[in-house]
């Protein structure tokens, strides 16, 4: 498949900062241990307590929110990739024309869903959401090779993906030739995963009708230069809790990035609904934040880097607390094998048994 010629997405987080590989001299640690969650010190949670209840106040959340978007626009800039000029090219298309094409009118959004995120007061239900995100990942990715947060990159996303994929592609026993992208946004992961295995039909599932409109716009733009109208890679609205899509016909789930943006009570289902879709012996995926890692730990105890999370990410203390391993091998999947994606960042494979 010929590159695209997109940015960067999935999911947003000012400070999912990670490598593939670090200097870092920081002590290892087993990501197949046994694991406590690391809900912290009493102190700790004093600290997060209380910033989590400066984030229920409206007027806290909108001015940390707008900081936060400033910086991630001014260094999309620093990086060299300027959001004006992508987004007035963008801005230029009839989205609401190919928002009727994909829109589901029947779904029912969860409450969780309808929260600001993400800076955006409609979160992801938004074409400033959609349309932005790629730009966005470029830019709060851009530093995911350096632990000291210094060091800019502006293939940091790319890379970041890659040490997934690397990942995969050394713990999967099987070549996978059906694979469903849970909360694939704009489509990137869905493409990327689509470019590690060029023979497999991809679907890319997000709940956000306006993130499919971009996903599909960018299939038309490689069908048209490749003047091929055929594609293996293909999007769909729908909730991850439940898709419509047939039960054991998928090799492979994916998830990239998406399970610290939800409550776990919405992971769970997910986790019913991808063992639903997968064929005995098919494979769940997923390259997520790592809450064991020392560095992110770290970054809790640091009231002024936790402060900044919390401004796009509400729902990050319910995943750092949350042990999504076990939960993955109640349902009924092996425990999961685990690889450090970065030092920030795991890579799990779990297998339907």
């Amino acid at each position: 498949m010929a590159a695209l010629t997109v940015l960067p997405s999935a999911s947003l987080c000012i400070r999912c900062q990670a490598s593939s590989s670090s200097t870092s001299t920081r002590e290892p640690y087993n990501l197949n241990q046994t694991l406590t969650v690391p809900e912290g010190t009493p102190a700790m949670k004093v600290m997060t307590g209380a910033v989590n209840a400066l984030f229920s106040f409206q007027p806290f959340f909108k001015f940390a929110s707008g900081q936060a978007r400033k910086m991630i626009i001014e260094r999309g800039s620093e990086i060299g990739y300027p959001w004006e000029p992508e987004l007035a090219r963008l801005r230029q298309f009839d989205w609401d024309a190919e928002l009727k094409t994909v829109q589901n009118p029947d779904i029912e959004y969860p409450e969780y869903y309808l929260k600001p995120f993400h800076a955006y007061d409609t979160g992801n239900l938004s074409w400033d959401a959609a349309l932005e995100v790629e730009l966005a990942a470029k830019s709060v990715h851009a530093n995911v090779f350096d632990p000291e947060r210094k060091v800019l990159d502006p293939n940091g996303d790319i890379r970041l993906r890659d040490s997934y994929h690397e990942k995969l592609l050394q713990m999967l026993n099987f070549t996978p030739r059906a694979i469903v992208d849970l909360g694939c946004a704009s489509g990137l992961s869905t493409f990327g995963l689509h470019q590690v295995f060029p023979d497999a039909h991809v679907i890319g599932v997000d709940l956000s009708p306006f993130f499919i409109s971009v996903a599909n716009f960018r299939v038309k733009e490689q069908a048209e230069s490749l003047q091929d109208q055929k594609s293996p890679v293909h999007f769909l609205h729908g909730a991850g809790e439940y898709t419509g899509l047939p039960s054991g016909a998928f090799d492979m789930v994916s998830m990239s990035l998406v399970c610290h943006e939800l409550p776990r009570s919405a992971t769970k289902e997910i986790l019913e609904e991808a063992h639903r879709l997968l064929r005995p012996g098919g494979a769940l995926t997923i390259m997520e934040m790592n809450p064991y890692s020392p560095l992110v730990q770290n970054m809790v105890k640091n009231v002024f880097a936790f402060t900044a999370f919390k401004a796009t990410e509400p729902y990050f203390d319910d995943y750092r607390t949350f042990q999504l391993e076990r939960a993955i091998e109640q349902r009924g999947f092996t425990f999961p094998t685990q690889a450090e994606s970065s030092p920030r960042h795991r890579t799990m494979v779990a297998i339907k048994k």
